[in-house]
């Protein structure tokens, strides 16, 4: 069986790395913090000191970090995993980034042999912590294939999918993360907008989970976070407000334009401005609210 290394034990990773020590596999992590290092070995996983020294004592590395700079650091620093990796490793990066720079990465890596996929998570820290969590994989079919295992470990099986070559994991990723963004920015425009001229917000979720502006998002946010006015995150919303950027400048090299995602990336980013970039990203509602006056969980 192939020695599983970790890196990027945050809210989401932790779980993760949990949930493969749960199905028997041999972990080897590196953290920086010091009670998240004496949780996982008191788990079973063993610490090394340094990214590199994942490459050296594992075969398939799992990373999953912030964002572009944090993925280019881990994999292709001067202690990253790719420093310590040999010749028929595969890197495995679940973090939310460019289709761009994981193509980047995997070009870097095959010079030394070394295989590359991204496979982006969807499902939040509750999916992490369930290992429901639906996983896009891009790269070849083989190295999916070794993964299997892997990835039934952390997602539900019915939820793990192939979508094509390195990159193409992330691609839909961001697809993904610009209709769930837009649909929130929606959401609170329209829940602000109904109840500024009179309408009764509970009146308003019962009639639109039956109707056509029914979404995820509205069943899962609206009556335990917007009318709560209670944001703890299940998924943060400047990480929203990044994959969305990515999605704009998706479409800006590529001569696409994403005249929503723009505007949903304003709305986000005056979200973060007043102080809401570390709560659940449905917290957008409060630039709508700010903008019109009024408080959605007061009426």
């Amino acid at each position: 069986m192939d020695k599983i290394g970790f890196v990027g034990l945050g809210i989401m990773g932790k779980p993760m790395c949990h949930n493969l020590l749960k199905a028997g596999f041999d972990v080897t992590f590196y953290a920086r913090r010091d009670e998240i290092v004496a949780e996982m070995e008191g788990a079973g996983a063993t610490y090394v000191p340094s990214s590199q020294a994942v490459g050296e004592a594992t075969d398939i590395i799992i990373t999953i970090v912030t964002a572009d700079p944090e993925v280019r650091e881990v994999i292709l620093g001067d202690q990253g995993v790719l420093a310590g990796a040999s010749e028929g490793d595969l890197i495995v990066d679940m973090s939310t980034i460019s289709p761009l720079t994981i193509q980047g990465v995997a070009e870097e890596a095959a010079e030394k042999g070394v295989r590359v996929m991204d496979a982006p998570v969807s499902g939040g820290d509750i999916g992490a912590i369930n290992g429901t969590l639906t996983i896009i994989a891009g790269g070849a079919k083989a190295d999916f294939d070794r993964c299997q295992g892997i990835f039934d470990a952390m997602g539900n099986s019915e939820n793990i999918f192939h979508v094509g070559d390195v990159g193409v994991g992330q691609t839909v990723k961001i697809v993904n993360q610009l209709l769930g963004g837009i649909t929130m920015a929606a959401i609170a425009e329209g829940l602000t907008l109904g109840v500024k001229a009179g309408a009764d917000p509970e009146v308003m979720r019962q009639v639109i989970s039956v109707s056509s502006g029914n979404s995820s998002a509205f069943q899962a946010r609206v009556a335990d976070f917007v009318f709560k006015d209670e944001y703890a995150p299940g998924f943060m919303l400047d990480l929203m407000k990044k994959d969305i950027g990515i999605g704009v400048e998706m479409g800006r090299a590529m001569n696409v334009p994403v005249p929503l995602g723009a505007v949903a990336y304003q709305m986000y980013a005056a979200a973060s401005s007043l102080g809401a970039g570390a709560l659940d990203f449905s917290a957008v509602t409060k630039t709508i609210e700010t903008l019109s006056g009024i408080k959605i969980s007061d009426a």
